[in-house]
């Protein structure tokens, strides 16, 4: 008995644990840190600015759809205007995240289209192989795909990133006869 009592206290403490220290979870439940959602999982801090990140997420997802036939659904987004928003959800210096297919986290500085298509492209490569590929799959296609397809109008990246943008462009230019989702199986 005094196992069993310590392992639901184990289970209990578990999800606490996690929204406590890994702040990235905490998109799972934004609401509950501090953000509104609308009725398409468009979900930010400041509801003032709810055209402008409506604006970008439909932007982006055309582009996507039009430019490269990837079909993006209704992920649950959260647009953080605030350095408060940024630091509850975790995001440190990065411009966004994506938490596998569950949710993606913008921060004020990704406000932009190229880095919101970058975000949406993970959450399509997790819809479409899991959301383990992201974590365990080749690193030069799933972050070369994202800054690649993204649009990302700098002309060099930080490395490993730009090595990475490169190895997909040389990639995909030599499977550019296959589909996109067809040619990507056989690698992730």
């Amino acid at each position: 008995m005094k196992y069993g009592s310590w392992l639901v206290v184990i289970l209990l403490l578990l999800p606490i644990s996690a929204f406590a220290f890994f702040r990235p979870v905490r998109a799972l439940i934004p609401e509950a840190f501090g953000v509104r959602c609308n009725e398409q999982n468009l979900c930010i801090d400041d509801f003032s600015q709810l055209a402008v990140a409506e604006s970008l997420l439909d932007d982006s997802k055309s582009y996507l759809a039009t430019q490269w036939g990837l079909s993006i659904g209704e992920p649950k987004i959260i647009f953080c205007s605030t350095e408060q928003c940024r630091s509850a959800f975790g995001l440190s210096n990065k411009a966004g995240f994506t938490l596998g297919s569950f949710a993606i986290v913008i921060a004020p500085r990704g406000w932009r289209q190229h880095y919101v298509a970058h975000e949406l492209i993970h959450h399509w490569q997790a819809d479409r192989f899991g959301s383990l590929a992201l974590l365990t799959g080749e690193q030069w296609l799933i972050e070369g795909m994202a800054y690649a397809l993204s649009n990302d109008p700098r002309v060099a990246l930080h490395e490993p990133f730009e090595s990475y943008r490169q190895w997909f462009n040389d990639w995909y230019r030599l499977n550019a006869d296959i589909p996109l989702k067809e040619s990507l199986g056989g690698v992730l």
